[in-house]
């Protein structure tokens, strides 16, 4: 009985392997899908977008798949798209002999800002795997971004940009404004600085130059929070509109800039010069300053011309040489209004024709000047006139702006000027 037992059992086991070795009883373990999805990029700021014109673009690849085998592919945004017109980014293709492919995504610049998330599906069998990356076009990280800002199309009302760190311009001896776009939209440097930003225009003819950070800032635009600080060559220019943050500014708002360094054009050439802004129309500039020397048939401590314009709770420490000047602003036009402001022009060439305290000069329509402060220049109703610096700061120093502008974060005194622990210096803004 028992020789039988073993009989059968052998037999069993024969029959067992047999099958085994035809792969009749065996299910095939189904191998792990290797196929891998990438973008180019880990972030997609303005410089990345930048690659879109003489670079490779914004893309992913697809690799380690199965050639031949068919996908779809979808970009989806954490924040969607930026206008409603817009589409998606999608479509479907094949994979190469190679197993590859690669994927072409320009428009992602059509998507908000934040996560972007690339699905790619596969069938026979089906699967999805994914690619992840940020966009952040608004996001400005160094002198790369910012010169790129915009490049690929127009300037819109709708960029918001925000620097997020100092960044310094490398030695590059720049012939036009580094940003060559303009704002159209808003810039806000979180009080961050920018330094060593140098720039000499040459003449050109039959074309206005506008030279700053900035070449112009119109419709409604805002600047605000910029630390710029300027190469020891500054800013140079013949004929131009001229200034330290933009060159021309029309509608727009300039909010707690300040500018450190020289801004010099030709004297004998028609030219804007002003410490923060060159030719200025309807512009509205709060809390801003600027220290340096300006040089031009024309200048202004603030802004190189003003015509119906506004500067409140600001103050410009500076010498010139000019022929016609104006502590805060230069060329008048429509009227306007400075208020609750200062200027120390502490150096100038003495062949001017006009020199007045706190300007315009020239102007052609009615000004107000309210609770302002010069040391020098031909006195103005709303001015006073200090002897020295540590008296005009004692007296600017002790002005309170009970109703502050909206933009701006008022100091717990509500005073916009602060004492330099040195009475002799001048005074700083709130946020200085």
């Amino acid at each position: 009985m028992r020789h039988l037992y073993l009989c059968m059992l052998a037999a069993t086991m024969l029959l067992a392997n047999a099958c085994s070795k035809d792969g009749t009883s065996e299910t095939p373990v189904p191998q792990p899908d290797k196929t891998k999805v990438i973008f180019n990029y880990d972030k997609i700021g303005s410089f990345e977008i930048s690659s879109m014109l003489n670079g490779p673009g914004i893309y992913a690849k697809v690799s380690n798949g199965m050639p031949g085998r068919a996908f779809t592919y979808e970009l989806v945004g954490s924040n969607g798209l930026k206008k409603a017109t817009d589409t998606t980014v999608k479509g479907s293709s094949k994979l190469d002999a190679n197993g590859g492919a690669t994927l072409e995504l320009n428009r992602l610049t059509n998507y908000r800002d934040g996560e972007m998330i690339l699905k790619v599906t596969f069938s026979g069998p089906d699967a999805t795997i994914q690619a992840k990356t940020e966009k952040a076009e608004y996001k400005v990280r160094d002198y790369h971004d910012f010169i790129n800002m915009a490049i690929t199309r127009d300037s819109d009302t709708s960029d918001h940009y925000i620097q997020v760190q100092d960044f310094a311009f490398p030695d590059t001896l720049f012939d036009r404004s580094p940003c060559i776009r303009g704002m159209r939209g808003s810039y806000d440097g979180q009080g961050h600085k920018i330094t060593n930003l140098k720039i000499s225009a040459p003449l050109k003819e039959n074309l206005s130059s506008y030279i700053g950070l900035f070449p112009f800032a119109d419709s409604g635009s805002t600047i605000k929070n910029i630390r710029l600080e300027l190469a020891p060559a500054g800013i140079v220019g013949v004929d131009a509109a001229m200034g330290g943050i933009v060159g021309f500014s029309r509608q727009a708002n300039i909010i707690a800039c300040s500018v450190k360094g020289d801004l010099v054009a030709d004297k004998n050439k028609s030219a804007y010069v002003g410490g923060i802004s060159g030719f200025n129309d309807n512009t509205n500039m709060i809390g801003c300053s600027f220290r340096g020397h300006l040089r031009g048939n024309n200048v202004g401590g603030l802004m190189g011309s003003f015509d119906n314009c506004r500067i409140n709770m600001s103050y410009a420490y500076f010498s010139f040489d000019a022929y016609a000047a104006g502590g805060l602003a230069g060329l008048g036009g429509e009227g306007g209004h400075i208020s609750n402001s200062y200027t120390i022009v502490h150096d100038h060439n003495t062949d001017f024709y006009k020199f007045v305290a706190i300007g315009p000069t020239l102007a052609t329509g009615a000004n107000v000047i309210t609770n302002c402060f010069a040391l020098s220049g031909t006195p103005e109703a709303g001015v006073k006139m200090g002897a020295t610096i540590s008296e005009l700061g004692i007296q600017a120093g002790a002005l309170e702006v009970v109703e502050w502008p909206a933009g701006t974060t008022a100091p717990a005194d509500k005073r916009p000027f602060k004492l330099d622990t040195d009475l002799n210096q001048p005074l700083k803004l709130w946020w200085e």
